[in-house]
């Protein structure tokens, strides 16, 4: 056991997982003047794969002037949301029913990964190590154990390690995360495969497949190396399709025949697999964006779960981000509940003069607070959306508007995005 060092002011912190959530907590917290160790497993610069991430415009600007965010930090600011259905007028196009007010940033979650990857120390991100077992040393003072055989005392350990977070089974273990029933089923195009880019230059589209449950969202997010050049942006597009919980482990199987725990990487779904969800989307999509679909490579899936957690830290270990409550993807429940997670720990931990027991039950208090929320919301959300969907290609702008607007009730102050991981 190696102990706490003594500081004079400042904590010894450590963080598990360098992804969005561990880098904006290792930012914020050497800012504010603490000792901070990151340990993320995976070695080389963690991928995005691509995908894309819409959130509030002023969400994002308050990043920026917060400096996680370069100035000039690419995404694409839009203001529309149609709400669109296949129809026999239009197979092409179809018929918008309403489109929905909104301000939003689309970006890319690589470029977002990079930005806050860069303002934390390289001396004190360390990849490839696994941290394999963790537990109170005494009443002040957690440990981890690394792979290696390591073991280090931190004043306060920080779990922002994943939906499937080690943390969480450590804290919380008799909390478990819930399969929602449906697949968020992703992929990306290059514009330059695209004849036609109108439909797509000003909005974030959602569809209703017809006669289906689920949905599609489409929207370009910046390309290769945050390029927002015409010709070099990518179509990002997520459709959100049923699958049973006794269908999902077959589903989980990838083309080399491995069972897969959650995800399938791109690359990996099974072609057969692909090529049905493909036909899937071209029977029940008017044809734009079914032939995007159709045109992508690679495409990749999540099963979508979700937990709220009853407790959010234990002696001096805390959970952060996905670790933490986890929505549905709707309500950007991931990505920027864990760049606020990790803003309120080091505004919290400053109010109480680095008083750790102090500042973690006031600070659990507002995540369970938030978490709560967000899970309202994503009920709402996936109810309107996957379950219960309307069938746009049916409606009129004012049906549709009142269907909204009773289908999701809950403050928008708790959304933070339009749907992180979509």
């Amino acid at each position: 056991m190696v102990k706490n060092s003594e500081k004079s002011s400042g904590l010894k912190i450590g963080i598990v997982g360098g992804a969005i959530a561990g880098c904006s907590a290792a930012i914020e917290l050497t800012r504010a003047g603490h000792d901070v160790t990151v340990f993320e497993r995976t070695r080389g610069e963690l991928k995005g794969r691509g995908a894309g991430i819409g959130t509030p415009i002023s969400m994002l600007n308050a990043l920026i002037e917060r400096d996680l965010l370069d100035s000039d930090f690419p995404y694409f600011g839009l203001a529309d949301m149609p709400f669109v259905g296949r129809t026999a007028a239009d197979d092409r196009l179809g018929h918008t029913a309403w489109v929905l007010p909104v301000s939003l940033a689309l970006l890319n979650w690589g470029d977002l990964y990079r930005n806050l990857r860069k303002r934390v120390p390289d001396e004190i991100y360390h990849q490839g190590i696994n941290v394999v077992g963790a537990g109170m040393y005494d009443a002040n003072t957690a440990e981890l154990q690394l792979d290696d055989g390591d073991v280090q005392g931190f004043d306060l350990v920080i779990f922002a390690d994943g939906y499937q977070s080690f943390g969480r089974r450590l804290l919380c273990p008799d909390a478990d995360i819930q399969y929602r029933g449906y697949v968020l089923w992703r992929g990306v195009l290059d514009e330059k495969e695209l004849d036609d880019t109108t439909p797509l230059e000003t909005n974030i589209s959602r569809l209703t497949y017809k006669g289906l449950s689920g949905h599609l969202v489409l929207y370009f997010v910046p390309g290769h190396d945050g390029s927002v050049t015409r010709g070099e942006r990518l179509v990002n597009w997520a459709a959100y399709i049923p699958v049973t919980a006794e269908e999902l482990p077959n589903f989980l199987i990838d083309r080399d025949g491995r069972q897969r725990p959650g995800s399938i990487p791109p690359g990996g779904m099974r072609l057969e697999e692909e090529n049905r969800l493909k036909k899937l989307m071209r029977d029940h999509l008017p044809t734009y964006y079914a032939d995007i679909i159709s045109a992508s490579q690679g495409t990749f899936a999540q099963a979508i779960y979700t937990i709220n957690p009853p407790a959010y830290y234990k002696g001096r270990m805390c959970l952060m981000g996905d670790a933490g409550a986890l929505a549905q993807p709707f309500t950007g429940s991931g990505v920027f509940k864990g760049v606020h997670n990790a803003i309120d720990m080091a505004t919290t931990l400053q109010d109480y003069d680095n008083n750790v027991g102090l500042a973690l039950r006031q600070w659990e208090a507002d995540q369970i607070k938030t978490g709560h929320h967000l899970v309202i919301l994503g009920e709402q959300m996936e109810q309107a959306f996957i379950w219960n969907p309307i069938d746009f290609s049916q409606m009129d702008e004012k049906s549709t508007a009142d269907w909204w607007h009773e289908a999701v009730t809950f403050p928008e102050e708790f959304s933070y995005a339009a749907g992180e991981g979509e």
